[in-house]
């Protein structure tokens, strides 16, 4: 019956460890469940941290096929009839692109809405003056950006009561306000 004695010896090693924890007098203010449910945590934990980390999986990219159909991520803009004009018109220091403020957009916004860096906004706004021409846009107004060859802010000028106002980039990258 070789059967028999490996049943009869499996609930003795089952039994013995299971009553491990009644020998650890560290544990006496705690209940019998109690014990074992700590050292039960306790293996648990040591299995999560010793147990290996799955291999990345690699997926191959390919590029999307001009023809193909249903792969293709749609667009998150939208086009409208009443985006800005572009008449741009060189001079030596770049092309000015013409811009018309919409409704609540203020200068940072038209900026960012046209890939064009907000920290020239900011920079232009701490020579702007006391009137504050950049601050105080409204709807309808035009605002004319001048861009260098390689896409750089070098001029901007904006129409106000007062008339055209100027602000241009000097050589270290600060601006200053010309008219």
């Amino acid at each position: 019956m070789p059967n028999a004695s490996k049943v009869s010896r499996a609930p003795a090693w089952l039994s013995h460890i299971w009553h491990l924890p009644d020998g650890m007098r560290w544990m006496d203010p705690l209940p019998a469940p109690h014990r074992r449910g700590i050292i039960a945590a306790v293996v648990v934990i040591l299995l999560a941290f010793l147990w290996p980390a799955p291999s990345p999986q690699r997926v191959p990219v390919t590029p999307l096929q001009s023809g193909s159909e249903g792969t293709e991520v749609p667009l998150q803009a939208t086009i409208a009839d009443d985006l800005p004009q572009d008449n741009s018109q060189g001079d030596s220091r770049g092309q000015w692109h013409n811009y018309t403020i919409a409704s609540g957009q203020t200068l940072a916004q038209l900026f960012r809405d046209n890939n064009l860096p907000v920290n020239d906004v900011f920079a232009m706004a701490q020579v702007e003056g006391s009137d504050k021409p950049l601050s105080t846009l409204n709807a309808g107004q035009k605002v004319r950006i001048r861009q260098n060859a390689a896409g750089v802010v070098t001029g901007l000028t904006l129409e106000s009561a007062s008339g055209e106002i100027l602000f241009t980039r000097q050589a270290d990258g600060s601006f200053i306000r010309a008219r």
